[in-house]
């Protein structure tokens, strides 16, 4: 038997409840599903295998059987609708259709319609067989006083925590068509309006209409098990009906898939401190392995110090959420109610550069387990040199062996697992000795606690930046040696700063002295780079391509007439300070410096990790697990075990769509203070570009005037100019270069701690952090000035 006579033994007239399979098409079998679960749809039939000018003898049975003054004819195709392909709008859809003889002109009209050259382009796009059975829908047509569709999740942003219902009046058709502007609204999680954006001052929906769309649609999904594109319509007699259900092709996977469960539903969880290092979103491993770290590093800190029994395996002092990480500042606070003269306000110092007024204490604990507490914590802060010591003996003694296939790859790796754990909480466990002597420091120059005005914090900036030998400071140091023997040279204008990028390589590596000495740096800090713990991104040894855009960036700013490359030379006397602070501040810097070390250290780890992991990848596509060696990144730490010994092309599809996802990810930005899981800031609600001041936390002295570079990223930071002043979220090591292009810099996040503040001062630049909004109220070409002194940024009209 051929394929047409199978066809014509399959024709056939079905009701829409009576279909149960994908044989009718997509559309015809997601409207027997809404009918199944209970929701409203127009009466209808479907004609499996229709032809033209072939009709069945009991088409007029069904068709007067609807008892419908209009119909609508349809197609659905069996490849319309469906998981991979929509095919919208490729198939005729007839409306008003009132007699037998029209309904017959319709039926031809969309089986002919299956042969245009228009769905034939499509299905070789798509891949899709060239021939396909066309079934067709008939359905009573709802007289609508408003209609429209809903997305159970964005198919532009790819959240699905978003419900999206768009509404035209009357019937939905100028809507699909382009024809007529929506009134457009969005409905979260919770069932919220959050979005309201309206045509018209009256809207076409009233809030129960809204969701009640919301929850049907909802429900809908939930049955089928995925996100739904549905058209809907609202008739004159107040009923919703639904007319279309499809999945929504274009998303990749869920954005929240690896978001981690809070301890509190409304902890209050934060973008600072751990967005230095790792700012945006960063793939599945990176989660799993660098933000378990993280977590396993400051529950170590709480277990020292007695304020927590046990490390739980469930993230307690960070977060994940669409892909990004989050500091939980609530599971910080352990140790705040824990010991004796800690509060949220030092927390919230400490860890964002400022105090949370959102942020509550914690009930504290009895005198005399906070007693016993803080003898541990000094305790924990004094044994850091020595931890310090000893892991760095160990660090030495670490090598990751590679090996000849993925199993006995995976098994080296994971024994050497828990070293990373161990080094995040030996560097916390220094960062805490260094934070307790800068608080000192800080409280000394104020006489009072945690209470400092702007001029007493720039003080205690001042002096804690006289700490030498700080290992981010060596770097800059001879990274800047380099290219001033760079500017120095006649051609080096045309050879390397006007250059492609693999020209300017040629030409530094064309002169001898240039060569060695740039081969001296990459050897000493060819692991650092940009999101230096993100296990997906390239460092400088890896992809020189940053690196030598950045150092072009720098020699420019050297050629600049006039420009101002000399080194802060503002250091603490301390002959002049205190008994008190000329004490502790020695005692201060040595911390900072022990600090970096094991900042240092951590990257250079991270490499080490970075490096097996993508020789893990490589060893997995030669086996023949994946099909490229990036993919390793989108599967978990634990995930990567199982797959490595039951591999699936299930799982490798799903992490295809986990890479897809990221991209959207990367879209999102967060506040930097969130009370419960992180909501991403609606681009549409940002408010604040009528503000002309920012009070910001100085880092910095020094004042500038100029025009504003806002680069959220690196790849942006690359289009600065001499002399202008550098907006961002955050920096990290990567961006050093650009600090002899900029005449200042100001950052959303941050402390007087951070990268930018530290290489800041080491410039002689003004820099002002924990600004929190400054990428979203300014914008590139504004004019500013900036005081480092006093945290301050200010428009000049």
């Amino acid at each position: 038997m051929d394929a047409s006579e199978y066809q014509n033994l399959n024709r056939q007239i079905l009701s829409l409840d009576k279909i149960t399979d994908r044989s009718c098409g997509g559309k015809a079998f997601g409207l027997s599903q809404l009918i199944e679960m209970g929701l409203s749809v127009p009466a209808g039939f479907v004609i499996r295998n229709a032809k033209a000018q072939t009709y069945l003898a009991d088409l007029n049975n069904f068709y007067l059987a609807l008892e419908s003054e209009q119909v609508a004819v349809r197609s659905s195709a069996i490849d319309e609708d469906g998981d991979d392909a929509s095919f919208a709008g490729q198939y005729d859809t007839i409306l008003n259709v009132t007699n037998e003889f029209e309904l017959r002109d319709a039926i031809e009209g969309c089986v002919k319609s299956a042969e245009s050259n228009l769905v034939r382009s499509y299905q070789q796009e798509r891949g899709s067989p060239a021939k396909t059975s066309m079934n067709v829908i008939v359905q009573c047509m709802v007289k609508a006083h408003v209609s429209g569709v809903v997305f159970t999740s964005d198919p532009i942003t790819a959240r699905r925590d978003r419900l999206l219902i768009d509404a035209v009046s009357g019937l939905g058709e100028s809507l699909v068509s382009g024809e007529a502007t929506p009134d457009h609204y969005e409905i979260n999680l919770a069932d919220e309006i959050v979005v309201r954006h309206l045509v018209d001052d009256a809207p076409l929906l009233n809030d129960k209409e809204i969701l009640l769309i919301s929850e049907q649609a909802k429900k809908a999904a939930a049955t089928v098990g995925h996100p739904l594109d549905l058209e809907w319509a609202i008739g004159e007699n107040g009923v919703l009906y639904w007319l279309q259900s499809r999945p929504i092709t274009t998303l990749p996977s869920d954005l929240n898939e690896f978001d981690t469960v809070l301890p509190n539903p409304d902890d209050l969880l934060t973008t600072s401190n751990v967005s230095e290092m790792m700012p945006g979103a960063v793939c599945p491993l990176t989660i799993s392995f660098t933000g378990g770290g993280i977590d396993y590093g400051l529950q170590h800190m709480q277990v020292k110090v007695g304020v927590r029994k046990i490390i739980d395996d469930n993230w307690q002092v960070t977060a994940a959420a669409f892909g990004h990480l989050f500091l939980n500042l609530t599971g910080n606070l352990l140790i705040s109610a824990g010991v004796l003269g800690a509060s949220a306000d030092q927390a919230a110092q400490t860890l964002c550069g400022r105090i949370v007024p959102e942020l509550e204490e914690l009930p504290p604990e009895p005198w005399w387990v906070r007693l016993r507490n803080t003898v541990k914590l000094l305790k924990y802060c004094i044994n850091a040199p020595s931890v310090v010591v000893q892991f760095t003996a160990e660090l030495e003694h670490l090598v990751i062996v590679e090996k000849k296939n993925s199993a006995q790859m995976w098994d080296e790796l994971a024994s050497k697992l828990w070293f990373f754990n161990h080094c995040m909480a030996v560097h916390i466990q220094s960062s805490a000795l260094s934070g307790f002597l800068c608080a000192i420091v800080e409280n000394m120059v104020s006489s009072k606690s945690n209470d400092s005005t702007v001029e007493e914090q720039a003080e205690a900036i001042r002096l804690l930046s006289g700490a030498k030998g700080i290992e981010s400071v060596l770097m800059v140091e001879q990274l800047d040696k380099l290219i001033d023997k760079i500017a120095s040279r006649s051609d080096a204008v045309v050879g390397f700063q006007r250059a492609e990028i693999n020209d300017a390589l040629a030409w530094l590596y064309s002169t001898k002295t240039l060569s060695e000495e740039f081969k001296r740096f990459l050897d000493l800090h060819g692991h650092r780079g940009v999101r230096e713990l993100c296990m997906r991104d390239l460092s400088w040894r890896d992809n020189l391509d940053p690196l030598i855009q950045s150092m072009q960036a720098a020699v420019q700013a050297r050629l600049v007439p006039n420009k101002n490359n000399k080194k802060n030379e503002d250091a603490a006397n301390l002959s002049q300070v205190s008994r008190g602070l000329q004490w502790i501040l020695p005692k201060a810097h040595n911390a900072i410096r022990r600090r970096e070390l094991t900042k240092s250290q951590l990257v250079e780890l991270a490499y080490r990790f970075k490096v097996a992991f993508s020789q893990l990848g490589r060893l997995m596509v030669s086996d023949g697990l994946l099909p490229d060696d990036d993919l390793v990144k989108f599967f978990s730490v634990d995930e990567l075990s199982s797959f490595i010994k039951n591999p699936c092309n299930e799982a490798i599809g799903h992490a295809l769509a986990r890479r897809s996802a990221l991209e959207f990810q990367q879209n999102l930005s967060f506040p930097d203070i969130s009370i419960g899981h992180p909501e991403p800031i609606d681009p549409g609600s940002i408010v604040g570009s009528e503000t002309d001041f920012i009070q910001g936390r100085p880092a910095s002295r020094g004042t500038a005037e100029g025009f504003v570079r806002v680069a959220h990223n690196i790849e942006e930071a690359a289009l600065l100019r001499p002399e202008e002043i550098l907006i961002t979220p955050i920096t990290d090591i990567g961006w050093t270069p650009y600090f002899s292009l900029i005449s200042g810099l100001v950052t959303d996040l941050g402390s007087s701690v951070s990268h930018g503040a530290v290489i800041a001062r080491e410039y002689g630049l003004p820099c002002v952090v924990n600004t929190r909004c400054a990428t979203r109220v300014f914008k590139t070409g504004d004019r500013v000035s900036i005081d480092g002194g006093l945290g301050t940024i200010a428009l000049i009209p």
